[in-house]
């Protein structure tokens, strides 16, 4: 990934440009960092594409970093601009730059960790986890992308891959929901009943519909609330550039019950 640190002060880049080196070979990511000593500087060289992230000072001699990020906006709406300055009093300007996060100087380690946690969380598709089980005497995982649902079976939970392959595993229903609250596209629908929110098709206000044609029965007293939750994660999805279903959720579906 390309960093651009715009800062007239030297001292401040150097600190940044660590702490970000030191990021990088914590998460073994591959990162070229190119400092500005002004905003001018930055936008000679600009164009959509070129950098991943902008950490861009607001107090700069010259062009300030809010002037040059409306300059930006104009030709790059999705590159993250993180600002850094010394004061709060601009948060107003930022949020009309649709900054990605408000750094106040001294950037500290926690703040700048958590700022690229959370933008390259939101920019990034790595499957990092996987769901460790035994089935058929034979340990395997799998990526949490590749599973559709699980769901319980007496002693058992059955899953469902995304290419409709089946595995009975001995495990409670309660263990399977641990393994898969570390990641939020996982939802409890129903009792016994897990389903990746990536996959979902439809949800009316009796039947939950995944790909593969799987139907879950859903609670109508509860389906309201499953099927904001699906609007909420889609509409996120959205906003960080991912695709969303391609479903509306309000399409009408007929009665069935899961098969596997």
């Amino acid at each position: 990934m390309n960093i651009a640190i715009v800062d007239d002060l030297p001292n401040d880049q150097v600190h940044l440009q660590e702490l970000l080196n030191t990021y990088a070979s914590l998460h073994h990511l591959s990162m070229e960092i190119r400092c500005f000593s002004s905003a001018e500087e930055l936008l000679s060289v600009y164009q959509p594409l070129r950098f991943t992230i902008l950490f861009l000072d607001i107090y700069l001699e010259g062009m300030t970093g809010t002037q040059a990020a409306e300059k930006i906006r104009r030709i790059d709406e999705d590159v993250p601009i993180v600002y850094l300055t010394t004061s709060d009093e601009h948060r107003a300007e930022a949020f009309d730059t649709f900054a990605a996060a408000y750094l106040v100087k001294p950037a500290g380690e926690a703040s700048v960790f958590r700022i690229l946690d959370h933008i390259l969380r939101r920019r990034t598709q790595v499957e990092q986890d996987h769901f460790c089980f035994v089935s058929d005497r034979r340990e395997q995982s799998l990526p949490y992308s590749r599973i559709l649902s699980l769901h319980s079976d007496k002693n058992y939970v059955i899953l469902t891959e995304l290419d409709g392959s089946v595995h009975k595993i001995r495990m409670l229903f309660s263990e399977a929901e641990e393994l898969c609250r570390r990641d939020r596209r996982f939802l409890t629908i129903t009792r016994g009943v897990i389903v990746n929110l990536d996959h979902v098709l439809s949800v009316t206000r009796d039947i939950c519909r995944l790909k593969q044609d799987i139907r879950y029965p859903l609670n109508t007293r509860k389906s309201h609330l499953i099927q904001q939750m699906w609007y909420n994660y889609n509409f996120e999805k959205l906003r960080s550039g991912g695709p969303a279903s391609d479903l509306s959720p309000g399409e009408t579906d007929g009665h069935g019950g899961h098969h596997a």
